[in-house]
């Protein structure tokens, strides 16, 4: 017997749209988390400024430290929100390819 393997073309598509749509669950979870935070530390940062000037001095390094955290959390969302897009392009794609394989009946 030949140790050749035979490649099962409906096995490679399901098998890539669950790596996929794994991925995309993580990726979503990750955002939703990304953007709770954002909700969070913007309404931190919101509070601060609405302090009195004497109390705003005390705080300032800390205020800028939360700014920081701010846009750094905005560019992961932005990031996340591109691979998000492409991953769907990507289960779309194998998706559609997996509907075009042929159907074959068995004898």
């Amino acid at each position: 017997m030949p140790d050749i393997q035979f490649f099962d073309a409906a096995g490679f598509f399901a098998q890539k749209i669950s790596e996929v749509e794994q991925t995309l669950i993580g990726k979503k979870a990750e955002l939703e988390i990304l953007l709770a935070n954002r909700r969070n530390l913007e309404s931190t940062i919101a509070s601060m400024a609405l302090l009195e000037p004497d109390y705003q001095r005390a705080i300032a390094a800390e205020l800028a430290s939360l700014k920081e955290v701010l846009t750094a959390t905005q560019r992961n969302i932005i990031a996340l929100e591109g691979e998000n897009e492409l991953l769907q392009g990507k289960l779309n794609a194998l998706k559609a390819a997996k509907e075009l394989l042929p159907v074959h009946e068995r004898p």
